[in-house]
């Protein structure tokens, strides 16, 4: 029964090419929808918001209230209260409540990179390292 309504399926799409490759009237009836420029506009603004607030929600949870101020407040130097980036960058109750429920899985403390430390690992000891011989 299935292998049936396969091969109905393929008779039936061959049949409907045909006709739209002949009826200009049936192409402009199943014409392909774009998305609006309104609509990709309004997504693209979403998409930055959402990523934001999980952005703050990150710092605030690993370098707490205090250290995201200290952080952004280079950045808010010369802003007025109410402008746009004071109103971006401050912290909001939806990243401050993400942030305490992220803040329990991330490490308590982290250790700083430091470039002086070679980043590959020697494969034969250094002579300054020397090896340790048998003592009598």
């Amino acid at each position: 029964m299935n292998e049936q309504r396969c091969e109905f399926e393929q008779r039936r799409l061959a049949v409907m090419r045909k006709h739209l490759a002949n009826d200009p009237k049936l192409k402009v009836i199943r014409r392909k929808r774009k998305l609006s420029v309104f609509a990709s506009v309004i997504g693209s603004f979403i998409v930055i918001g959402v990523a934001m607030v999980l952005l703050k929600a990150f710092v605030i949870a690993h370098e707490g209230q205090q250290g995201y101020a200290r952080i952004v407040a280079p950045a808010l130097q010369g802003q007025a209260d109410g402008s746009v980036m004071h109103l971006l960058l401050r912290p909001d109750p939806v990243s401050t409540d993400m942030a305490a429920v992220i803040a329990p899985i991330l490490p308590r403390e982290t250790a700083p990179f430091r470039a002086s430390v070679p980043l590959s690992v020697p494969m034969e000891p250094s002579p300054s390292e020397g090896m340790v011989a048998d003592q009598p």
